[in-house]
């Protein structure tokens, strides 16, 4: 995410409520970093709608968030004097589409008015390291009982990595044979399926945890549950005790972190013969095209697996 401008606002109502979903950003356990971006991004859209004379959160429908995005369009950039980039944009409008959905969960509206418009995401080409099925076999034969626990549920679930710092003990159900992801992103839920081998090594791992009486799945070496940078730590470290990756720059390596993971799934289950749909269900995906964008299949490929 860009950094955002800074907007002053002049309504309590709106001052308290941006800073309330700040906190509950950080209560979901993401990086300071990210929680404050998405506070200053709600902020812009407050004082947006204090020009406009709305002052409660009933008066926004979808006539303005789609007023929103307009004028986002033609923003300037502060520092640039260039138009906002098209993946800001798409930040802004994810952030408030999330957070009219959590306003959604705790009750202060009855419908959320973006929960049915689509944001395009932006065509910019993000190069990514994608990990082939062989060198995921690799990691696997290295790893130690906590980094093989770390792929069987990022990677054999395809969790984000807020998601895999989010994840209690009681979340997985070893009798079902699955995970269940409480909050994933916009405060969705859905459920994993895992085969026996994943429950089994799960088991053994959480065996060896037994001594912590905290809820969390993975713990750092404080005894607390761990954080997003150390879990790509983690796997960049896993990463290091393997042939393939003594071949990485360090460039290559920094762009490595759990959602490699993810997007490396995403492609082996479509290689594999799984429709894109199923795909999209799995990674937790509202478009289509968010499923199409974690691949590196080509668009032929996706069309014959959709036929």
């Amino acid at each position: 995410m860009g950094k955002p401008s800074l907007h002053k606002v002049y309504n309590k109502t709106y001052q308290e409520e941006a800073i309330n979903y700040k906190n509950h950003l950080l209560i979901l356990g993401l990086n300071k970093v990210t929680c404050q971006t998405r506070y200053l991004y709600l902020k812009e859209f407050f004082c947006w709608l204090e020009t406009l004379q709305i002052h409660q959160l009933q008066g926004i429908t979808t006539v303005e968030i789609a007023k929103y995005y307009d004028y986002l369009l033609q923003r300037k950039s502060s520092r640039t004097g260039q138009n906002i980039k098209q993946k800001s944009i798409h930040d802004h409008m994810r952030n408030l589409q999330a957070y009219l959905g959590y306003l959604l969960e705790i009750g202060t509206i009855k419908v959320s008015p973006a929960s049915h418009l689509k944001f395009s995401y932006p065509n910019e080409k993000v190069e990514r390291i994608i990990f082939t099925q062989s060198e995921i076999q690799e990691l696997y034969s290295v790893s130690n009982e906590l980094e093989k626990a770390i792929l069987n549920i990022a990677y054999g679930c395809g969790l984000r990595v807020g998601e895999l710092s989010l994840i209690n003990k009681e979340d997985i159900r070893f009798t079902e044979n699955l995970v269940i992801v409480q909050k994933g992103k916009n405060s969705k839920r859905r459920i994993i399926p895992i085969t026996n081998q994943i429950v089994s090594e799960l088991e053994s791992y959480l065996e060896s945890q037994q001594e912590s009486k905290n809820k969390a799945v993975f713990l750092n070496s404080k005894g607390q549950r761990m954080q997003e940078w150390t879990f790509n730590s983690t796997l960049k470290t896993l990463i290091s005790k393997t042939e393939f990756g003594q071949r990485f720059s360090t460039e290559e390596l920094n762009k490595i972190g759990i959602h490699s993971l993810r997007h490396s799934i995403a492609t082996h289950l479509l290689e594999n013969g799984m429709k894109i749909e199923q795909v999209q269900t799995f990674l937790g995906h509202s478009h289509i095209e968010s499923t199409e964008i974690y691949t590196h299949i080509n668009q032929q490929q996706i069309n014959e697996l959709m036929e």
